[in-house]
Parts: C-alpha cells; structure tokens; sequence
C-alpha cells in the first residue's frame, strides 16, 4: 500500500485535533487498498463465506461518505438514500475517482460545521418504518468513520481470501488500536 497502516496512525495522532482529517485518511486507506487490488478481486463474490465484493463494500461505505458531505450542505443526512449498483460497485477507477472526489469535498469543509445540527432519517424495519432524529453533523462524521471501519474489518477478511496482503491493523477500531498502541509501550523495555 502507498501508505502504510503504521504511516496512517501516525498522520491521524498527529492531526488528531482534526476530525475532519481522521475522515479523509479513511478514504485514503480504501484507495491505497483499491491501488494494490485487481479488478477481478475487486468484483468476485462471493469472497469465501461473504456474499458480496470488495466493490460492493466501497460503494456502501462511499454512499455514507455522499450523505454526510450531502448533509453538511443540506442539513439532512440520509444514509437509507444509497444507489445501489453503480460503476463505483464495479469499477475500481470509478472508485478510486469517487474517493478523490469525497476526498476533496471532505477537506474543503470547515471545522465548525462539526457543530452543525443534522436530522437523520433513518428506516429501521423491512416494512419501511423509520423514524427521524436530530444529530450533529460532529456525531454524524463519527459514525462515518465507525462505519467504514466495521466494512473495513470484513473487507480484511475478503482481502486474506483473496490473497492481497493488507497491514495488520487494517480494519481495526481507532479505540483498539489507541489500547494495543498503550499496552505495546508499557510493555517496551526503553519504557521501564
């Protein structure tokens, strides 16, 4: 991968006061990943014991990244408002021109649009039930960033079927990474 996992921690750590960075290097994991990727990988399914592709898992975590930006603009993030099948889910320079553009739009926003309130109207039974809340778009940009983090760790598993080598740590929570990070250096001898 052009950026290594351990190079990913780092930039986070050290923009750590900047959540809208953390998002856009979620982003740019799924393009280090799609560069090192075929495009017969990216399309197979099923992946072992997983119904869906790769691609299918881009374009479902991309679809989140679009209703957040959306909402920044708009007001209403919407993430049951997805377009299912499209070249994203298909094509990897579809997807990797997606996440350039995501990307672009992510960084142009400003930090105290975190503090924005967003509704959120959300299905949440197979008949159509749904209900609406208030959020922030702050909370929003988490759950985002949880979101594809949770499709990254299948995506891990996908890419060990596959044969793509991944960095160790590839898929794994921000806040499980900050606990083996503390404890690998209680347990470092240049820390006794």
């Amino acid at each position: 991968m052009n950026t290594t996992l351990v190079q990913w921690e780092k930039a986070a750590a050290r923009r750590n006061a900047n959540p809208i960075a953390v998002l856009a290097l979620s982003l740019q994991q799924l393009a280090d990943l799609l560069a090192i990727t075929s495009d017969a990988q990216y399309n197979r399914k099923p992946v072992g014991v997983i119904p869906s592709s790769l691609g299918g898992h881009v374009r479902h975590c991309l679809d989140h990244f679009e209703a957040l930006c959306t909402g920044a603009i708009t007001g209403v993030v919407d993430y049951d408002d997805r377009q299912r099948g499209t070249a994203v889910e298909t094509d990897r320079i579809a997807a990797m021109s997606a996440i350039q553009r995501l990307r672009l739009q992510i960084e142009a926003l400003d930090e105290s649009v975190l503090a924005s309130t967003v509704r959120v109207p959300s299905i949440i039974a197979g008949d159509g039930t749904s209900i609406e809340t208030r959020s922030s778009l702050g909370r929003e940009l988490a759950f985002v960033v949880s979101h594809t983090v949770h499709h990254n760790a299948l995506v891990a598993a996908m890419c060990r079927t596959l044969g793509i080598s991944i960095p160790d740590r590839f898929g794994y929570a921000p806040a499980t990474i900050a606990h083996l990070n503390e404890s690998e250096c209680a347990l470092s001898p240049s820390s006794r």
